[in-house]
């Protein structure tokens, strides 16, 4: 079986000069095209909602949003659509509004109190649906993470309030009163203490913030969640952003896998800003692409907490405990002054598979995280976007313009039948293939290689007489790239 070797670290490179990792191409394809009826849930929400692929074909998203009614702040809604692009609303029949039917999802066992927004939905190989939402009952001290179950995605039961897979630090189990109260103790005279059954430090393992998201690992046969892990910022603190919502909280992310979806593990610390990160940059959320050759595509929530802004980074892994950053800034350009997306994005949970390319629903808003609007705004905007890009281009290594980059492959057993390289190349580009010490192989010499040009995610390497490195198949090899002018997202060998 061929290996195909990105370049989101380092681990497969011996060699890497005058080349830099840039984002691949991304285009921007506006607003979704979906009915907007006056019963709708207002500011509509595609951010920590779900997308999930129909047996049938398809696709479903489940969204939340603020709700037209008093009643309830928020809410869970549903839209199918066959290309992720234009979107339809089916009409549920479990609550209307105005006198008319909605898409709206009520649980049918659903406390007086409070509503559930963010859904994570899972559709189980047995054919089981799931779900994970946030309830808000803060005027009767809950925020908790609870789970429901359905047999069509459409009917929902909650599973058992009372066992949250995570807490909100307002829940009344973690304190109440205060943003930094529940990070190091409960308050004794939160006015919802009398409510309190757990114990506290397992109340306190249990900590999170919302935009939480969950996965099923059907190789593994186990869930695993990501989500916001706060840490205390004393106002003494060079962190401390006094206009941002929580300015006493640190927002990084945290990684749980669980059997059954309702115990979870001990939360496992997997991405906090370092020294390599503006000094008030914050992590906001965590979603999770399984992608080719064994890596993970995450779409973080890059939070610049000074400026109020929202940017979707990549970052990467190979294993969902180890994750890398190699590019520290937005995957997603945010839009002009005059644009609904100009302040901020916000992803759904997972990526649309169209073949050739993926798309994806983002959320885009021009005020700022504390809801203050940037000036020269007027008027607080935010709205359903579509994305796309190629498969297999999140990032490559670039050269700048004009110049040649060279890159030298590990030493690897090389088992394709042919050598091919995903690239853009506006200049040309050859390989060199060698011996474990380095040396060139008779024949496959740099010069002798065929110069290559043009943009191709196959890209066939050849070298005089046609060669194309087959009599070395299952031999450990390494290979010099040399690129004049363009970018390398992958090699195949």
């Amino acid at each position: 079986m061929s290996r195909r070797v990105f370049f989101y670290d380092d681990r497969d490179l011996q060699a890497c000069h005058g080349l830099h990792l840039a984002y691949g191409p991304l285009t921007k394809l506006g607003l979704v095209d979906w009915p907007r009826p006056v019963w709708d849930l207002e500011q509509a929400s595609v951010f920590a909602g779900s997308v999930v692929e129909l047996p049938g074909g398809g696709w479903r998203c489940y969204y939340s949003g603020r709700c037209p009614t008093p009643a309830t702040v928020f809410g869970i809604a549903l839209a199918e659509s066959a290309d992720g692009v234009t979107w339809s609303k089916p009409l549920l029949g479990q609550l209307e509004i105005d006198g008319s039917d909605t898409n709206r999802i009520i649980f049918d066992n659903a406390p007086e109190d409070g509503s559930f927004t963010q859904p994570q939905v899972v559709l189980m190989p047995d054919g089981s649906w799931l779900m994970w939402s946030w309830w808000h009952a803060h005027d009767v001290g809950y925020a908790r993470y609870c789970r429901a179950e359905s047999d069509d995605g459409i009917h929902w039961t909650l599973t058992d309030i009372n066992r949250p897979a995570v807490m909100h630090p307002s829940d009344c189990e973690l304190g109440q009163n205060a943003w930094v109260v529940g990070l190091t103790d409960a308050s004794p005279e939160d006015r919802f203490a009398h409510k309190r059954t757990m114990d506290w430090m397992e109340a306190k393992r249990l900590r999170s913030n919302d935009a939480t998201c969950v996965y099923y690992n059907g190789e593994a046969e186990r869930f695993e969640m990501y989500s916001v892990w706060l840490m205390p910022c004393d106002p003494e603190t060079y962190r401390y952003t006094p206009h941002d919502n929580a300015p006493r909280v640190l927002r990084t992310i945290h990684r749980r896998e669980s059997d059954d979806g309702m115990t979870w593990s001990d939360p496992e610390m997997v991405i906090l800003a370092d020294e390599h990160d503006p000094l008030h940059q914050e992590f906001y959320y965590l979603a999770v692409q399984p992608d080719e050759g064994g890596w993970h595509v995450g779409m973080l929530g890059h939070y610049r907490c000074w400026e109020q802004t929202m940017d979707l980074e990549l970052c990467f892994s190979r294993d969902t405990h180890g994750w890398v950053r190699p590019l520290r800034g937005g995957w997603v350009p945010r839009g002009e002054i005059d644009e609904i997306d100009y302040m901020s994005v916000y992803a759904t949970n997972r990526l649309i598979d169209m073949g050739d390319r993926w798309r994806l629903l983002y959320r885009g808003g021009n005020s700022r995280h504390n809801r203050e609007l940037p000036e020269g705004v007027q008027q607080a905007r935010q709205e359903t976007f579509v994305a796309e890009a190629p498969k297999g281009r999140f990032a490559g290594l670039s050269t700048t313009d004009r110049a040649i980059g060279a890159l030298t492959l590990s030493r690897l057993n090389h088992t394709a039948e042919r050598i091919t390289v995903d690239a853009n190349v506006r200049g040309r580009l050859q390989a060199e293939l060698r011996d474990p010490y380095g040396r060139p192989l008779p024949g496959y010499e740099l010069n002798s290689c065929r110069p290559v040009a043009g943009d191709s995610p196959e890209h066939l390497v050849t070298w005089e007489g046609g060669r194309t490195g087959e009599e070395y198949r299952y031999d450990v090899v390494s290979l010099r790239i040399e690129v004049e002018d363009g970018a390398i997202y992958s090699v195949e060998i």
